[in-house]
């Protein structure tokens, strides 16, 4: 069960959390976004402090405390971007004609403002966590931000199913940066750096000192396995979205 618990856990707050975030992201797209944004700051800045509470707490329940706080300040930078709130300063579709590094840059300008905003927190966080009994916080936005990395980058290269009818439509000047091919070198060497993180996070899990450790780690490997499962969806029609009710054509606006 000390197995079990944490990684249904991670299961529900991933299969939890996304549907929230469509369910916001269709409501902010359907209006005026500023006064979901207010709250769901309130929200992170309290997921923040509690990250601040928790780092002396080595225990399994603080472990997994620090984990939904994690989940939740993921979910504000998420909705922040979907309800295009926090993108980048270009906002127009990606010219046909660019390729390379322009259209890399390019592509960076349409999303710079939320990735640096990830960036950043990441910092903070691990500032935050620095020497601290508990770090789970930190360790789990951290497999998020990374997987996420991965991911984007994987769509901007071009993946056979990159699900751009789920785009929202304030974000939907980006579906020209995410080409339909087939997968290339990049894909597959993400893949198994995705794989090879998931066993690593499992295998320390097992080899954990204490449960607090161990809780940390089943609940990041947790996530790092979904973000397995969301890198095949990109090479194969699994649809996903049909977890939380959409239908294959149906967008998160």
């Amino acid at each position: 069960m000390d197995v079990l618990i944490p990684v249904l856990g991670g299961l529900f707050a991933w299969w939890f959390g996304t549907g929230l975030l469509f369910v916001l992201a269709r409501a902010s797209n359907r209006s005026d976004p500023s006064a979901l944004m207010a709250g769901a700051t309130v929200v992170a800045l309290g997921a923040g402090m509690a990250v601040l509470a928790l780092r002396p707490v080595d225990t399994p329940v603080g472990a997994a405390v620090g984990f939904a706080m994690a989940v939740l300040l993921w979910g504000w930078h998420e909705f922040a971007f979907l309800s295009g709130v926090i993108t980048g300063p270009e906002r127009r579709p990606c010219p046909a004609d660019l390729r390379g590094w322009a259209r890399f840059r390019f592509g960076f300008r349409s999303v710079s403002h939320h990735e640096l905003a990830l960036a950043a927190t990441v910092v903070i966080l691990g500032i935050a966590s620095w020497g601290a009994p508990n770090a789970s916080a930190f360790l789990a936005f951290s497999v998020l931000w990374v997987m996420r990395v991965s991911a984007k980058l994987n769509l901007f290269y071009g993946v056979p199913f990159p699900n751009r009818h789920l785009f929202p439509p304030r974000l939907r000047h980006l579906a020209a940066l995410v080409p339909r091919r087939r997968p290339g070198a990049f894909y597959g060497l993400s893949m198994a750096g995705v794989l090879a993180a998931t066993a690593f996070l499992f295998v320390q899990a097992t080899l954990a000192p204490t449960p607090a450790e161990r809780t940390t780690l089943l609940l990041s490997g947790t996530l790092a396995a979904l973000a397995a499962l969301e890198h095949l969806a990109m090479v194969l029609p699994l649809r996903l979205e049909g977890l939380w009710g959409l239908d294959g054509e149906e967008s998160v606006g």
